[in-house]
């Protein structure tokens, strides 16, 4: 099926490629491209490695490069000169996480996926999870065990959060409306599978835990079961005890109809204890949930595999299973453990968790992540994100089919990705390198002040977070949008890249900003406090103007695409409220601490939101500047080393704020757009270079 992807991304030129598969006598996965009769001959061990040699047959003599949407842009034709060929020594190459189908994968449409797949298959991916239609398989697995339809759908999380759900984290928060909608998941997950196929990949599949959903009890479904302690607020969840006949049968009905409505696979992540603690210590009974966990999934090809996190793959509960059937998804730290000889890891990279909108990232460190480099059967690129960080989310699939100079690498996305010859662009990568991409950096990106719930003292924006501590010169990035203005590229994605670049650069600026104002507050410096808080707010204004310019960039875009997934006005509501409500105080509603876990910095939203309940605590530090009871700094409680959120008169007054938004934000379209990128990065360089 390499011919349908070559025709989908370039079919103009469709008729000067030649195809060949070929064999090696020791198993290894080569691609190669080179001249022949005029045309390409473009030679793989099987689909995925033809896929890679066409991309790079494209990147290097047609200036190809991928779009915001992950199509292919590409210059005049070229015959190669010579042969170039390469080699993919990782035999398992993976992407995603649950958590990128609520996040930045959550509105794909089919067109928006195709496009996706193929550029995991020109990077390599030969088995990448797939989640989108588990949705269906859950209510027909409830259905046929008797449950209500009305009680099945109101267990199904609506789309911002279903991949918690499937992570055994809640179920049924903001849930679906209609079954329509279920259906259509369905549609395009089956379409998402089928195509993987055809292009050689082999989805990871969900595999079944034992965890069931609390209306399981109210459909008077009768079984042993543990009780889990909650998880962050949200109510507790119930695994089925590995003893009792249930958790075979219901197991067996969930994979039975996972394979009618979406095929069969060979792998299965299945994580028992990824966001809960054992109901019970003993080794027996971890070893009883792993047994019954490995038995399901042993059941359904004589090869299938178990897929595991590092984070859940404790000895016990891996007793007794062979070891040729366990794949370990891995940080870089198991794999060379001798207590894990003999198992089979994916070595993986992280970033942007939560979809959060940040540079960050050891740039060189995902060169070093690689299975020849370490104990590991795979690699594999693990984010959350799309549009934000895209050089550096990019450069982690290309190691995935075994790009490992990274400066080679990024002197041809900036020449490709450009449109330009520019020194310049080259240069603003190295910045970055230096920078926001240095190696030995903590695994998390550091905090935006702007986005963090405003309290006197900076800590943490989001859950597991590095902190509000920048670690690196501000001015470098800075810098680096100096350079890509003077590198004066011609493309849209320049513009992307130089948004993104100088929204880091701004971001940077207002944290310590933030912490001189604050400072002004403790020290009852009326100058220092009044000065950095209008210029702090000021930031945050111009940071607004500069993301409106592009829609990847701006909360009214990503609304609108949530709102054409609903059928009616009422479903259209429910994804709109399911995306502000995910990118705010996520949950629970009434009191949550994973607030400002999936932070945003985008256009129609600083303005509307951040800049809102900032000013809300500079008003409230301005009327308490003399008085002998200054405002605290923590509250009495903290959750993850973060104020708790109804843990002062403050917080609670903080929470109805944002309450009152998430129900009556009104996008303004017409506001996305209206300026020139380049324009704007321009004026706002001009304004804040004295600040660097």
């Amino acid at each position: 099926m390499i011919k349908s992807l070559i025709s989908r991304q370039s079919p103009e030129i469709i008729e000067n490629f030649v195809l060949e598969i070929v064999d090696t006598e020791d198993g290894k996965n080569i691609f190669s491209y080179e001249p022949c009769d005029g045309k390409v001959l473009l030679k793989g061990t099987d689909t995925v490695c033809l896929a890679v040699a066409y991309y790079h047959f494209m990147r290097d003599c047609c200036g190809a490069y991928f779009t915001a949407d992950h199509s292919l842009a590409y210059g005049e034709f070229s015959v190669p000169a010579e042969k170039s060929e390469g080699e993919i020594k990782a035999k398992y190459r993976t992407c995603f996480e649950y958590t990128t189908f609520s996040c930045s994968a959550c509105w794909w449409n089919w067109a928006r996926w195709e496009n996706e797949i193929d550029f995991m298959a020109m990077n390599g991916i030969n088995m990448p999870l797939a989640t989108v239609g588990t949705e269906a398989v859950w209510m027909k697995t409830m259905l046929e065990l008797g449950m209500k339809e009305g009680l099945a759908l109101a267990s199904i999380a609506g789309p911002s959060f279903w991949s918690w759900q499937l992570s055994d984290c809640f179920d049924g928060y903001l849930p679906q409306t209609k079954k329509e909608s279920i259906d259509k998941r369905l549609e395009l997950g089956r379409k998402i599978t089928d195509r993987e196929r055809e292009l050689g990949m082999t989805p990871i599949f969900q595999g079944f835990t034992g965890y069931i959903f609390r209306t399981f009890i109210q459909g008077k479904i009768r079984a042993r079961m543990h009780k889990s302690e909650e998880w962050c607020l949200f109510p507790s969840q119930y695994q089925l005890s590995a003893r009792d006949t249930m958790f075979h049968k219901v197991g067996t009905l969930f994979y039975k109809n996972q394979e009618l409505l979406l095929g069969e696979s060979k792998f299965y992540l299945a994580d028992p204890f990824l966001n809960h603690t054992p109901a019970k210590r003993k080794s027996s009974f971890l070893a009883g949930v792993g047994t019954a966990v490995y038995k399901l999934i042993s059941a359904r090809s004589d090869d299938s595999v178990w897929v595991i996190h590092s984070s859940c793959a404790k000895p016990e509960l891996l007793l007794g299973i062979p070891k040729d059937r366990v794949l370990i998804i891995d940080n870089g730290e198991l794999c060379n453990d001798s207590k894990y000889d003999g198992y089979s890891f994916i070595v993986g990279t992280q970033c942007n968790g939560g979809d959060v909108t940040a540079l960050h990232g050891d740039i060189a460190g995902v060169a070093a992540n690689r299975s020849d480099k370490l104990n590991a059967s795979g690699v594999g690129t693990f984010s959350d994100g799309a549009f934000s960080n895209e050089a550096f989310r990019q450069y982690s699939y290309a190691a995935v089919s075994g790009d490992s100079d990274v400066d080679k690498w990024l002197a041809k996305y900036t020449k490709n990705r450009y449109g330009t010859d520019s020194s310049a662009a080259f240069e603003a990568m190295m910045l970055l390198k230096k920078s926001c991409w240095h190696g030995g950096q903590p695994a998390r990106e550091h905090a935006s002040a702007v986005c963090t719930r405003p309290s006197v003292s900076l800590r943490h924006t989001a859950i597991g977070d590095s902190g509000s501590e920048i670690g690196y010169n501000i001015s470098d990035v800075f810098a680096a949008a100096q350079k890509l203005i003077e590198a004066d590229g011609k493309t849209y994605e320049y513009e992307l890249d130089l948004c993104d670049v100088l929204r880091q650069s701004l971001s940077d600026l207002a944290n310590t900003v933030c912490k001189k104002a604050l400072e002004g507050y403790k020290n009852k410096d009326v100058e220092l406090f009044e000065q950095n808080t209008n210029l702090f707010l000021d930031i945050i204004e111009d940071m607004d103007r500069l993301l409106l310019t592009k829609k990847e960039f701006s909360l009214p875009y990503h609304l609108s695409i949530a709102r054409e997934l609903g059928s009616d006005d009422a479903e259209k509501q429910n994804f709109e409220i399911n995306l502000l409500t995910q990118i705010t105080i996520f949950g629970p509603i009434k009191d949550t601490v994973l607030y400002d876990c999936c932070w945003k910095e985008w256009g129609g939203m600083l303005s509307t939101f951040y800049a809102l309940r900032w000013r809300a605590l500079f008003e409230q530090l301005a009327m308490s500047f003399g008085k002998f009871h200054r405002i605290s700094e923590k509250t009495k409680n903290q959750v993850f080393d973060r104020d708790a959120y109804l843990g002062t008169e403050f917080g609670g007054a903080l929470s109805r704020i944002e309450k009152e938004w998430i129900a009556t934000y009104t996008p303004d379209d017409e506001s996305v757009g209206k300026e020139n990128t380049v324009d704007v990065a321009k004026d706002l360089v001009a304004k804040y270079a004295a600040n660097f």
